[in-house]
């Protein structure tokens, strides 16, 4: 038995198989709003703790010599993404601009010292300082 337009029908199926397989499935939902607002609240929390940093004398001098406009500081801000900016906010987070002190290490040698002394004491040395 013979079926008429056979061979168009399966080309068209064949067609239409693959045409189904190439588009992508698109799966859609509800978005909450408080992650919403949790977002904005968090990009605007970045937003702050980078000015913050930039409006610091030491990086607003090294900026306009490096050629820098305030303006176009601005301008570069508003075009980073959410995660570009939570990066940023990190990082500033991270780097001291005054450098460090100095106090942790004069703390770690006085500590060392006073172990010194009472490891000495508790074992019963002395120890003696003779001129020569």
């Amino acid at each position: 038995m013979r079926i008429p337009y056979f061979k168009q029908i399966t080309i068209y199926m064949i067609f239409l198989m693959s045409l189904i397989a190439i588009v992508p499935r698109v799966d859609a939902s509800m978005v909450d709003s408080e992650l919403l607002i949790q977002a904005l609240k968090n990009r605007q929390q970045n937003i702050q703790k980078i000015q913050h940093f930039l409006e610091s004398e030491i990086v607003k001098k090294r900026l306009s010599v490096l050629g820098y406009s305030p303006e176009e500081i601005k301008s570069r801000l508003d075009n980073l993404t959410d995660e570009e900016l939570h990066q940023f906010a990190v990082q500033i987070e991270q780097v001291r601009v005054a450098g460090d002190s100095g106090l942790g290490f004069v703390v770690t040698l006085l500590v060392i010292a006073i172990l010194v002394v009472l490891l000495l004491q508790l074992t019963g040395h002395r120890v003696v300082v003779v001129e020569v």
